[in-house]
């Protein structure tokens, strides 16, 4: 498995016009392997631009990216190597689609990593079947599939190239609660059975908390913030000047402790919160 780590990292978008914005200024991080990593912030933080980073889609302005240990720059003509290591599913991942049939855009990154026929359709299958996609879809334009549909094709012609790092960009935007959950939950099904490590970018708290091992908190392109989700959600009003937010139930956990019920303060999740309410009531009959 392939880790990242971020040193010192700065880009800046307009250099040297009226509209010079300063995206990434000094950043340093280490992705771990083997966890689901959540990239935090609101709109104009620069989580996009980092991401972006991870496989060499940008290049920073100074700094340096590193990915198992090796800088990515290094040799610039070999930074295609670097893709199918690092998998990238851009937000809105639907507009990435361009092939005539489902199947040949899934089979795209395999085919070009040098892959036989035989493994193509392997990778293709699996991804396929993983992504919720059936059989009789392969053959469609993708063009024709409904937004979620299209998202499953986006993800699985990534997860076919089985990348050591899986990065997505905001993939449940747009998506009611029950797409998020399938698109969110089935990323966190293949992360625990593949052991790759993931990295989310999104500015929903609650998903968040939910899905990732560890938090970035990004804010005008500076980290102000990392840690586990107990770590990083104690820190409300930091969260709050960045623009951002702790989850809702944690409101409703502070609402309830201050009606002498004895439940730890550490709950972020919806179903933490039932966990302990619970236990609380257990305890009260025993």
């Amino acid at each position: 498995m392939a880790s990242i780590e971020v040193k010192n990292v700065s880009y800046i978008y307009g250099k040297k016009t009226p509209y010079e914005v300063h995206a990434l200024d000094n950043v340093s991080l280490s992705i771990r392997e083997n966890c689901v990593t959540g990239i935090i912030g609101h709109t104009g933080s620069g989580k996009s631009t980092l991401v972006q980073m991870f496989n060499g889609l940008v290049r920073p302005d100074s700094g340096s990216i590193f990915v198992d240990g090796c800088d990515i720059w290094a040799k610039p003509k070999e930074i295609g190597k670097i893709r199918y290591k690092v998998g990238m599913v851009m937000q809105y991942p639907e507009y990435q689609l361009f092939a005539d049939t489902v199947w040949e855009d899934i089979a795209y990154g395999p085919k070009n990593m040098g892959l036989s026929e035989e493994d193509v359709k392997e990778r293709v299958s699996a991804a396929a079947e993983f992504c919720g996609l059936d059989a009789d879809v392969l053959s469609k334009s993708p063009f024709d599939l409904s937004g979620g549909q299209k998202r499953r094709v986006a993800l699985a012609g990534i997860m076919a190239m089985r990348p050591s790092v899986l990065v997505l960009d905001e993939p449940a935007a747009g998506l009611d609660p029950r797409g998020r959950r399938q698109i969110l939950g089935g990323i966190c099904k293949y992360q625990q059975e593949s052991k790759t490590s993931v990295v989310i970018v999104s500015h929903s708290m609650e998903d968040m908390a939910k899905y990732c091992d560890e938090l970035f908190v990004l804010s005008h392109g500076k980290l102000i913030l990392q840690g586990g989700c107990r770590e990083v959600f104690s820190e409300g009003e930091l969260l709050r000047s960045a623009g951002l937010d702790v989850p809702e139930i944690y409101g409703v956990v502070r609402a309830i402790r201050k009606n002498s019920v004895d439940i730890s303060k550490y709950i972020y999740t919806v179903n933490g919160a039932v966990d302990a309410i619970c236990e609380y009531i257990e305890g009260r009959k025993g």
